[in-house]
């Protein structure tokens, strides 16, 4: 079947999950996050779910750049995901004036693609390599035993004693307003020189987290500071950690919202979690609680020769 292009996903959604149920494999392959996800840039990207017999793309389209992207992984078994890439992009340049293309591709599968690009058609180089971890949950002991564990233990009894603590439910959360407020205030207080992805949050705030599992809010004395969220990973036995921010109003705060984000999920029973790809420059603070496990995707464009 020749590639279908799906312009509404909205109208589209029942059609999209189910392929999603079908074909998903990949941490992003989730269909609110798509629908969020467009919310990246201002204004918006249009959206333009893609998918032949084989599999699915989710992708968009930049009309301020001109550029199409194909924001997550393609959602197909692995032989048929560079088939699907390559049909893809020889429509995108034989139909559209787009002279770049933009992809998120696991590493191999990028260089799979370079392999397989037709003459006229190059990769361009990597823009930036984003680094997954991932945790055996059957390994994480909340009780934080031994000497590595020393110093976080310190600060987590400090944050408890000196504030009072609660967690609730994002998808109940009455202060809507409070949540946009801690995602303004996460944007200023940044210190990574990357896109701030502030839109796609408060997109997801205003969706009440449909799509997540997994949603709550972090109160500190009797404010909102941060927020945990995810799914379960299609076609898995892995759970997604995609949302973890913080405002930085208080020392060692990003810690006791990763440890929150842990502890919770080991009693919810998740044997594996994927705790997000972030930059390298974050993966010193992941190391801290002991990935069992990395995987790297890569930011890339195709364009012309």
């Amino acid at each position: 079947m020749a590639l279908q292009f799906f312009e509404d996903t909205a109208h589209a959604r029942e059609h999209i999950e189910v392929a999603i149920r079908k074909f998903g494999w990949a941490p992003e392959h989730n269909y609110w996050w798509y629908q969020y996800y467009q919310h990246y840039y201002h204004p918006p990207q249009r959206n333009i779910y893609v998918e032949n017999d084989h599999g699915g793309l989710f992708t968009a389209y930049d009309e301020k750049d001109g550029a199409y992207y194909v924001d997550f992984d393609p959602m197909a078994p692995p032989e048929h995901r560079i088939p699907l890439l390559r049909e893809y992009i020889a429509w995108i340049f034989s139909n559209t004036p787009a002279k770049k293309i933009w992809f998120q591709l696991i590493m191999s599968d990028r260089r799979e693609l370079m392999r397989a690009l037709p003459a006229g058609y190059q990769c361009q180089r990597i823009y930036f390599t984003i680094v997954w971890p991932v945790y055996d949950m059957r390994l994480f002991d909340p009780a934080l035993p031994g000497g590595h564990y020393k110093s976080i233990r310190k600060e987590m009894h400090k944050f408890y004693r000196e504030h009072a603590v609660g967690v609730e439910d994002a998808k109940a959360f009455a202060d809507r307003e409070g949540l946009h407020a801690m995602v303004d205030r996460w944007k200023r207080g940044r210190f990574h020189h990357d896109k701030a992805m502030t839109g796609i949050y408060h997109s997801m705030i205003d969706g009440n987290f449909q799509g997540t599992d997994e949603a709550r809010v972090l109160v500190v004395d009797g404010g909102p500071v941060g927020f945990n969220a995810g799914w379960m990973i299609p076609n898995s036995d892995r759970f997604y950690g995609a949302i973890g921010i913080h405002d930085y109003s208080i020392e060692d705060l990003g810690t006791m919202l990763y440890l929150e984000d842990m502890i919770w999920l080991k009693k919810r029973g998740y044997r594996e979690v994927d705790m997000g790809g972030s930059e390298t420059s974050a993966l010193p603070f992941k190391k801290k609680f002991l990935p069992q496990s990395f995987y790297k995707s890569a930011i890339f464009s195709v364009a012309k020769k």
